[in-house]
């Protein structure tokens, strides 16, 4: 078999799904596993889920954006979720993240891998690192975006204006199924949640999931919103 690329969406701490699911799709030292971002937060194994990118190749979340800029704020002033993150990272890890590209591009595949989405009109050398790690719901060429339960009316998901080049592969939103278009492919399917792990495989563009262990966190964040056809969206 030859090399192969499988991006695998959020972790947010499922490391014992991560681990079915790389055996899932049989992924041998000659593969690259590029990890969407999310290591951390929310579920149970963080820092395994750390080290495992470590181990491969991981894109910065908006988590990990987050932690970096309160690495140094006091222990009180951190939500609970993220002082558990927090407790179980050492310095070394800390720079791991701060390491991490905002995206990899994938030109054998005319793919690119970015955590949340990107705004039309710009190369992805051009984008805001603000689209890169929290776009969802815009209306360009404004920059602001909007969690889908928030949104006004006039505002699309931003793989409505997205055309290309690049086909976006990315995580951040939480699809009840992979969102598969033309030019994207959202593979974040809620695995704290309780939902699944997903994967897409290339050159096939194949897409693997497994189902999560359990949930690890509760679903009452939940907004419907119409990407596609029966789709709902954790905001």
């Amino acid at each position: 078999m030859s090399a192969r690329t499988i991006v695998i969406g959020d972790l947010h701490g499922c490391y014992d799904e991560a681990i079915e699911l790389l055996d899932k799709v049989g992924a041998t030292s000659s593969d690259r596993v590029i990890f969407a971002g999310d290591l951390v937060d929310r579920g149970p194994k963080r820092l395994e889920c750390v080290e495992l990118a470590m181990r491969h190749e991981s894109i910065q979340g908006n988590h990990e954006e987050s932690h970096l800029q309160q690495r140094h704020r006091p222990d009180e002033r951190l939500s609970p979720d993220h002082l558990e993150t927090r407790r179980v990272l050492e310095p070394e890890h800390y720079d791991y993240l701060a390491s991490l590209p905002l995206y990899i591009r994938l030109p054998e595949h005319n793919a690119v891998v970015v955590h949340a989405g990107v705004l039309p009109g710009k190369r992805i050398e051009e984008q805001d690192p603000y689209h890169l790690l929290h776009a969802q719901c815009v209306l360009p060429p404004a920059k602001k975006s909007y969690w889908p339960s928030k949104a006004p009316v006039t505002h699309r998901f931003w793989t409505h204006h997205w055309q290309g080049p690049e086909r976006v592969i990315f995580g951040h939103t939480v699809f009840d199924k992979p969102l598969v278009t033309e030019h994207a492919v959202g593979i974040d399917t809620g695995c704290v949640y309780g939902r699944s792990l997903t994967a897409v495989v290339l050159p096939s563009w194949e897409i693997v999931s497994v189902k999560a262990r359990r949930s690890y966190r509760g679903g009452k964040d939940v907004a419907l919103f119409p990407i596609h056809e029966d789709v709902s969206v954790f905001s």
